[in-house]
């Protein structure tokens, strides 16, 4: 059994690594810390009760256990920067694997491997550093890849996507607050989103540094939903050549787990709580629209860095994940 620690476990995505990890059969949780230390994990999400006794920890790295085989970092983005040299330090033989945004870009001289399994699993298998994508990010590229690793890149790529609620966190904020947010549709930080440069990388990651990549417009949209991405995504070419992209990501996918490309639109309800995403593509003229549905705490985040770590002990992608949707 591998020993792994959540580090910051008191949000929404610790709490989704917490309850993955814990059924999982080849992990130990040992170590689960919080900046509010002091409580039970299950006295703090009730939903664990009788899933484990872990009392949270400080998040200071010099407490975490220094024989940890894994940290996972749940913290707010910015803040698992400044603390990593001293994370790697105490724990020199420990994977991280985090989920914010703070090297997921300009860090892959330093051995960050960006955490998208479908394309990078040979990297992830080799890396003690992995740097898990955004939810929108991970839509994006579940959406765009298999395209362009096929050679058919569009001129323009342009993102219609929504987003739940839990995607910003525990803390109430005057925009984001479920009472208000529930009878809100509404779009934000257009074509400024942070998640357009991780794309952009993983672009250019895919085609060479040579190639040029395709233009990107990108609009993001606070939905009344509370999990789930839903991204809708058009690869606009410049004529109307048969590219068989349908075909193209079945072929891609054939072999992908958690990937099922359907040959209707998919309903967001159908893969809530689970780290499956639902693809549907369809030619249309000189533009092809692929949609692609995750749930944002799992494929978007936890899930896929519990996908990560497996990738990286030689497990099968799909130990401890073998989940059903949550419906209703």
């Amino acid at each position: 059994m591998k020993k792994v620690a959540v580090f910051g476990a008191s949000g929404y995505g610790g709490l989704e690594a917490l309850r993955l990890l814990l059924s999982h059969p080849q992990v130990e949780v040992i170590q689960a810390t919080s900046r509010d230390p002091g409580r039970r994990v299950d006295a703090v999400h009730p939903g664990l009760r009788g899933m484990t006794d872990l009392v949270l920890t400080e998040s200071v790295p010099e407490k975490l256990n220094a024989d940890l085989d894994v940290v996972f970092l749940a913290l707010p983005h910015g803040k698992s920067g400044p603390l990593m040299d001293r994370i790697i330090d105490r724990c020199k033989n420990a994977k991280i694997i985090d989920l914010a945004q703070d090297f997921r870009v300009g860090f892959d001289e330093e051995g960050w491997v960006y955490g998208f399994p479908e394309v990078f699993k040979e990297q992830i298998a080799q890396s003690q550093k992995i740097a898990c994508p955004g939810c929108f990010a991970t839509s994006i590229a579940l959406a765009t890849l298999p395209a362009l690793k096929s050679g058919r890149i569009p001129t323009h790529i342009i993102v219609d996507a929504k987003t739940g609620s839990s995607g910003s966190g525990t803390v109430a904020k005057p925009l984001t607050h479920h009472p208000i947010r529930v009878s809100t549709m509404k779009a934000y930080k257009v074509f400024s989103h942070q998640h357009e440069r991780e794309v952009k990388a993983a672009w250019q990651k895919v085609l060479g540094p040579d190639k040029d990549i395709p233009h990107l417009s990108f609009v993001p949209q606070s939905s009344p939903l509370v999990r789930g991405i839903y991204s809708c995504v058009y690869l606009v070419y410049g004529d109307e050549s048969d590219r068989d992209l349908p075909t193209v990501y079945k072929e891609f996918y054939r072999d992908s787990p958690f990937v099922r490309v359907h040959d209707q639109a998919p309903n967001v309800a159908s893969i809530r709580g689970t780290n499956n995403a639902d693809i549907f593509v369809q030619n249309n003229g000189a533009v092809t629209l692929v949609i692609a549905a995750i749930d944002n705490l799992v494929r978007g985040a936890a899930g896929q860095a519990v996908q990560c770590m497996n990738l990286s002990f030689g497990w099968p992608e799909n130990t401890g994940l073998r989940l059903a949707a949550l419906i209703p």
